[in-house]
């Protein structure tokens, strides 16, 4: 019995030295390599963090969105008359203030964001995005496909979107076979297209997700004041 606790004993204090060793190799005049630490412990919202860094320094840069997307297909942002010629009058959002709508034989959907406290179809945002294969219900609108002003639609390439929207934009989640362009006009300074005082709002974004170098999905509107 007595051997068989001296061996566990080797064994323990083997182990407590090979930790001490470690932790020296680690540490260099008695700091600790950060770089490290950061590794041990992940970051679970390590994702956002990144976004939220490269937006401000896209804010803080001499970089500006001129002539922001203001419409899809003749619904022009904040403008509920032209909503309603296009959507109609009878739709319900849904508990998170969205209508949502399917493109001719169901191809694409259109969701519009009307923020809390505004008019019926008064819509903010706009987000466009390929139809999966579950039937949500939508109503179908007698659109081929939903076009922006600017001709923006799915399955452009990066190429041809920077080419109608600048390249003051910052690239988010770049990956081999995905990427997001990201375009923001957050201050009354940075718009000189006048587009947040013609509006009254104070945050524009755009965004544009790409899989594949074709364009997925994107969004873009006025963030809820």
């Amino acid at each position: 019995m007595i051997i068989k606790l001296n061996k566990v004993y080797k064994i323990f204090s083997f182990i407590f030295t090979f930790l001490i060793f470690v932790s020296c190799n680690n540490t260099i005049n008695g700091t600790v390599d950060k770089n490290d630490r950061i590794e041990l412990v992940p970051e679970p919202d390590k994702g956002e963090r990144l976004k939220y860094e490269a937006i401000e320094v896209l804010k803080k840069s001499n970089c500006f969105l001129i002539n922001p997307d203001t419409s899809v297909c003749g619904i022009k942002i904040r403008n509920f008359e032209s909503a309603t010629t296009i959507i109609g009058n009878k739709n319900q959002i849904d508990s998170i203030n969205q209508y949502h709508f399917y493109s001719k034989f169901n191809r694409e959907i259109l969701t519009l964001t009307q923020h809390s406290g505004d008019a019926k179809n008064q819509i903010s945002i706009f987000k466009v995005e390929y139809s999966n294969k579950i039937n949500f219900d939508y109503k179908q609108l007698l659109i081929d496909t939903f076009k922006t002003e600017k001709g923006i639609k799915l399955g452009m390439n990066k190429k041809q979107i920077i080419e109608k929207l600048g390249s003051c934009y910052a690239a988010l989640d770049s990956t081999k076979d995905y990427l997001e362009l990201y375009y923001i006009i957050a201050l009354l300074k940075d718009s000189k297209s006048e587009v947040l005082r013609q509006y009254n709002m104070p945050t524009y974004f755009a965004s544009y997700k790409f899989w594949d170098n074709k364009l997925e999905t994107f969004e873009f509107g006025f963030e809820y004041p």
